[in-house]
């Protein structure tokens, strides 16, 4: 009985759907029509045209300012000006025209007979090369006071002399000065001065000391 029943809906829900649709034609004949709406050009849109901004300049960073504390400012303070080097000035001249020789193995104290004060020698130009006469030679006693004075001989003045030096055997001698008045007050200073009125010193003096037995000393004299 419910089987027919099923059926029977079936049959009838098939017939529905047939009427249905063969009448679709008409039933949207009755529905309102669509109007064309009609289509608007599209206008054409303005683009503006870029224009320049200007650029601002870059703001400088703020640097940070370092303050120095009050202990560690620096204080300027003046240099002393420096003076250029001076050259030191040129020596003087030296006043002296004659000095000792420098051959001391032929010079210095020689025995000699009792009471014997003497002091004998040469006086020898470098520049000339030969033995030099005219030169005013004299001895002072530790007080001042001259006790013996020569000019000195020239060559051909100068005789030979054997064994009267105790450091050569044979020698020529251009003065020979007897000091014994000053024996009491030594030493004895032997110089060489200008002329025999002018004592102007032109040699380094020399001091001669001689023992209670005198003797005789020899001193040579050359250009410096």
């Amino acid at each position: 009985m419910e089987r027919h029943r099923v059926l029977r809906i079936s049959i009838l829900a098939l017939v529905a759907l047939t009427v249905l649709a063969c009448n679709m034609d008409t039933f949207t004949a009755f529905l309102p029509q669509a109007t064309a709406t009609p289509t608007r050009t599209p206008r054409p849109t303005f683009t503006p045209r870029a224009t320049a901004t200007p650029t601002e300049a870059p703001t400088p960073e703020p640097t940070a300012t370092v303050r120095a504390s009050p202990t560690a400012r620096a204080v300027a303070t003046a240099r002393p000006a420096t003076k250029a080097p001076t050259a030191p000035p040129p020596p003087s001249p030296s006043p002296f025209i004659w000095r000792r020789s420098d051959n001391m193995a032929i010079q210095g104290m020689c025995p000699a007979g009792p009471g014997t004060f003497e002091i004998k020698g040469r006086i020898y130009s470098n520049a000339q090369k030969a033995y030099v006469g005219g030169v005013h030679i004299i001895a002072l006693d530790s007080s001042g006071k001259i006790v013996a004075r020569m000019d000195s001989l020239y060559p051909q003045q100068m005789n030979p002399e054997w064994g009267v030096n105790c450091r050569e055997a044979k020698n020529m001698f251009s003065y020979q000065l007897d000091v014994a008045a000053g024996r009491g007050n030594q030493p004895i200073i032997v110089r060489i001065v200008r002329s025999a009125s002018d004592l102007t010193p032109i040699s380094p003096d020399v001091a001669v000391q001689f023992g209670p037995e005198g003797g005789r000393y020899y001193l040579d004299w050359v250009t410096p």
